[in-house]
């Protein structure tokens, strides 16, 4: 909290690996994720601790997740919205179908869980197809509420104690979400935004004015860190059309935290040089799980130089932690402190979530550096 609150320098620089889903899908069933960062001598950063529940997403009634994991589907209705989920087997892993059913029209989107993936659904077919259905999904939108959850989210913080803190997860920009999930990139660009893009600003501004309710519920909340997860990349969208569509939101995010002195950090694990400018005028206090060549383009001390004003968190590619030796990460540490010249605002991490194929010994390496570092003055 001292590098996140820019309060001072820090003991030593911490070592915050994003371990999620992903890196414990390779873990013996059971273990506390918890236990996962010491095994690996990291300071406890646990992502995706929710402070909020979204009406849409699951039954209220208790027993809900765990009837869904025996059946394998539910059906509820949620302000005249019919929600179904259903997962199912697949030749290559489990398709998750999810349909809202409104007055006139179903929308439905599938994804697919892979060994590869075990934790996020590779996208099979949108939910936003079509002209019609962004406006029926302006329906859906409007009708999404977000509930408190902060006993939850505190008996987890408290869990963690003096080792490190739970962070909440925030809701992505509009446009980042249609790109990435709801619509897909080509069909994006090709179609909505070059031949509709009045209906699709329409359905942008009723997703961000939903996105505030829920940063409203996150301001409240016992959560000192959110982070939203924008996926940033210069491989999907433009500075000009990030400018545009991204900054102004992040801003709105930004205002609404820093009034109850939350920190809003953003997750951006693409290529970022482009955007340099543009991440530097926007207000969110820090850029996490930056990645370097050769899946990103932006060194850790890159990062530092450009945004002087902003927490900088990553620095090891995956292609690093699966790859490269211990010793190979140990120089590497080395030389992000080295050419970082200063150990304000800087947070040694993985570039994205460290993937279920990382090597226990490469993570343990950066985590015994960064100790040693701060015992050699």
């Amino acid at each position: 909290m001292t590098v996140l609150r820019r309060d001072g320098l820090p003991d030593r620089v911490p070592w915050a690996p994003l371990i999620d889903g992903y890196y414990m899908s390779s873990r013996p069933p059971g273990t506390d994720i918890l236990d996962a960062f010491r095994e690996i001598e990291a300071d406890i950063f646990e992502r995706h601790v929710w402070t909020y529940r979204l009406n849409m997403n699951m039954p209220r009634e208790p027993g809900a997740v765990e009837r869904f994991m025996t059946d394998g589907e539910v059906t509820f209705e949620e302000e005249g919205v019919i929600v179904t989920l259903k997962m199912e087997t697949h030749p290559k892993g489990r398709l998750l179908t999810r349909t809202y059913e409104i007055p006139g029209r179903t929308l439905k989107e599938t994804g697919l869980f892979t060994e590869q993936s075990p934790y996020l659904p590779f996208p099979v077919e949108p939910l936003i197809k079509d002209v019609e259905d962004m406006q029926a999904y302006e329906y859906v939108v409007k009708r999404r509420r977000f509930e408190p959850n902060y006993d939850a989210f505190a008996q987890e913080d408290k869990r963690i104690g003096d080792e490190g803190i739970a962070t909440d997860s925030g809701l992505t920009s509009p446009i980042q979400e249609l790109l990435q999930h709801l619509i897909g990139i080509e069909a994006f660009y090709t179609t909505f935004y070059t031949d509709h893009l009045p209906e699709l600003e329409s359905l942008m501004d009723v997703m961000h004015e939903s996105n505030l309710r829920a940063y409203e519920v996150m301001a409240m909340s016992p959560a000192e860190v959110v982070i939203d997860y924008e996926n940033t990349s210069t491989s999907f969208i433009s500075p000009t059309i990030h400018r545009q569509y991204v900054s102004p939101c992040i801003n709105d995010y930004a205002d609404l935290l820093h009034e109850k002195d939350k920190i809003l950090l953003t997750h951006r694990c693409g290529t970022l040089k482009a955007l340099v400018d543009a991440i530097r005028d926007e207000r969110d206090d820090g850029v996490v799980d930056i990645s370097p060549e050769p899946t990103g383009d932006l060194p850790l001390w890159e990062a530092r130089e450009a945004w002087r004003d902003k927490v900088v968190l990553g620095g090891f590619d995956a292609t690093f932690l699966t790859s490269w030796t211990p010793e190979q990460n140990r120089d590497y540490a080395r030389e992000i402190l080295e050419k970082s010249k200063g150990t304000d605002r800087l947070i040694l991490g993985s570039a994205d979530a460290v993937p279920k194929t990382a090597q226990v010994e490469n993570l343990k390496a950066v985590g015994a550096f960064v100790k040693e570092w701060a015992a050699s003055g």
